[in-house]
């Protein structure tokens, strides 16, 4: 687990800041900006956050299992394509609605869930047949709010403080969201463990 939040925190610093840089140098091109921060910014933040539920199995789920990661992929069709593509529709969609765009705290854990979902789905289909629940219950989806909007604000604080420092080392504006972006999506990744935690629990 270690290894995939410091891979994961590690690819998200790069991610934000190569984004930030190349959102930077195309600004004053219309298409290619848009092209940019819609699609090829949120596809490399899908990889990211897929790349850590991927190197996080099975502890992601708090369970030992001989199945590795490779031959779970390898056991459907295009199960990584289908990941990926369910994840980045995920992050087109969620901000677009109205609910999402008020509580932006919501949208990764959500796309880290239904990553998590799908992996574990797969995983169960290899053990003996047990009833699943994915459902968690209403006092896990409380906690996992409370967490997903409390992380959400220290990572809107944070990057308010750190801002103005950033500005005047880097001698550039506008650092905050760099900031925040890189520090919402490390700090979010606990409402996704309690989440898939959760669901491994079932076979233990």
């Amino acid at each position: 687990m270690l290894l995939a939040l410091s891979l994961f925190a590690v690819v998200s610093v790069l991610v934000e800041i190569g984004g930030y840089k190349l959102l930077l140098a195309v600004s004053d091109i219309g298409p290619t900006s848009w092209i940019m921060s819609h699609i090829i910014i949120p596809a490399a933040r899908t990889l990211a956050l897929v790349a850590f539920i991927l190197v996080a199995y099975p502890v992601l789920f708090g369970i030992n299992t001989e199945v590795s990661i490779s031959d779970l992929l390898a056991t459907g069709k295009m199960r990584f394509t289908h990941l990926v593509n369910v994840v980045f529709f995920l992050s087109l969609l969620l901000p677009v609605l109205p609910i999402f765009s008020r509580w932006p705290a919501l949208v990764l854990p959500l796309q880290g869930i239904a990553a998590a979902t799908m992996l574990f789905r797969w995983w169960a289909s290899t053990q003996p047949a047990i009833d699943i629940q994915f459902w968690p219950g209403w006092s896990a989806i409380g906690a996992m709010c409370v967490l997903a909007f409390i992380t959400h604000e220290i990572a809107k604080q944070l990057s308010h403080q750190l801002e103005k420092w950033l500005d005047t080392r880097l001698e550039i504006e506008g650092t905050g969201t760099l900031i925040y972006r890189t520090v919402v999506m490390i700090m979010q990744v606990p409402v996704i463990l309690m989440y898939s935690l959760s669901l491994g629990e079932q076979f233990r």
